[in-house]
């Protein structure tokens, strides 16, 4: 179960550990032995370490579905969210889920009430044997507090680096996977195009990927080169 507290905290279609691709073997590995850590759920803290867009919203998103499937509570906060102003009160009471996962953290380090909060959320949840997931993009050593007992908690946080996927071919990859969980098979020749002619922000393709879907659908037509040309250019994409 997802709890959802306000509405644009819900989870996003086609999110999972199936449509994530790491252009970093040791990503992979790490990610793989994160997921068995949280279906065990042993009380254990894990940040997601990496640059804007790398995908950590995606994992923690990922995190929150795995949980559902497994028929077990979960909460997604999205800290940084300048149309979600929250207050450090929202993390109170949130240990007795099976996993927190709190989105941008950092962004709220050094807040006073906010630094009390996790002090408190973090020690409890761990007592309680469920898990967090922190995300942010800067290393913990750097977070900016000045309490103690939030660096001694730090200290027993598994960090696991998430590298942006930048590169043509693991883009392509991240492209096929999705299509393949919007029902379609998006051919090689199509993700090369895409990835080409527009960008290399897995967001922004994911974009023209769903117009490729909707029109697929609409003309019962499969997913070609030149099918995807003509789509596009009629949206004036193209």
């Amino acid at each position: 179960m997802f709890i959802q507290l306000p509405l644009k905290m819900g989870l996003r279609e086609a999110v999972s550990f199936d449509t994530f691709v790491s252009p970093d073997p040791q990503t992979e590995m790490a990610l793989a032995r994160f997921q068995t850590a949280l279906q065990k759920s042993q009380g254990e803290t894990f940040y997601l370490q990496g640059p804007k867009g790398a995908g950590k919203t995606h994992l923690l998103q990922a995190a929150c579905r795995l949980m559902s499937q497994q028929r077990q509570q979960s909460v997604f906060l999205p800290l940084a969210d300048p149309e979600l102003p929250l207050i450090a009160d929202v993390l109170y009471g949130l240990e007795k889920t099976h996993l927190i996962c709190l989105d941008d953290v950092e962004q709220v380090v050094g807040n006073p009430e906010w630094d009390e909060s996790l002090i408190h959320l973090l020690g409890r949840a761990r007592s309680l044997g469920h898990s967090v997931v922190l995300s942010g993009e800067s290393d913990l050593s750097q977070w900016p507090t000045d309490r103690p007992e939030l660096s001694q908690s730090l200290m027993s946080v598994l960090p696991i680096r998430v590298p942006i996927l930048d590169e043509p071919k693991s883009l392509v990859q991240a492209l096929q996977k999705h299509a393949r969980k919007m029902g379609f098979e998006l051919p090689i020749d199509v993700g090369n195009y895409l990835v080409r002619q527009f960008s290399k922000d897995l967001q922004e393709l994911m974009s023209v990927l769903k117009i490729l879907e909707q029109a697929s659908v609409m003309e019962k037509r499969r997913v070609t080169l030149p099918f995807v040309k003509q789509v596009l250019t009629q949206s004036a994409i193209a």
